[in-house]
């Protein structure tokens, strides 16, 4: 484990490095998994990788979203996703990450997001799979 020592008010903090994205955590936010230390996001993306397909994320998902507009919730990677889509009426994974600049985790993360909240869906044409509007 990679620990650099840094001065903090006087004190000391630990400061760890996250095994997976590389970024600077602080030891009290460090998640140990398999001997290695994680960032939060990247831990709960080990213990609970996202699922496009999951009933009770979509159930959640319109539960809190009741009345509300749907796209107005949208974070700014998941709104450059739905308006490259609605622009072109379909995209393949590998477009929208060349296109969009966005990693395979990066947008299966936010697509499973757009998938429960029933914005986004794929559908599979020949051997691809295409993310089209709901």
């Amino acid at each position: 484990m990679v620990l650099v020592e840094i001065l903090r008010r006087g004190g000391r903090a630990m400061i760890s490095q996250c095994a997976r994205c590389n970024k600077s955590i602080e030891k009290s936010q460090c998640y140990e998994h398999q001997g290695k230390p994680f960032c939060e996001d990247c831990y709960m993306d080990i213990l609970s990788p996202p699922k496009a397909c999951d009933p009770w994320a979509v159930h959640s998902a319109q539960t809190f979203l009741k009345g509300k507009d749907k796209l107005s919730t949208l974070t700014p990677p998941q709104s450059k996703i739905v308006n490259y889509i609605k622009e072109r009426g379909e995209a393949t994974a590998e477009e929208m990450m060349k296109n969009l600049h966005l990693t395979e985790e990066e947008l299966r993360r936010e697509f499973a997001v757009l998938r429960h909240m029933e914005i986004l869906r794929g559908t599979k044409k020949g051997d691809k799979i295409f993310y089209i509007l709901f």
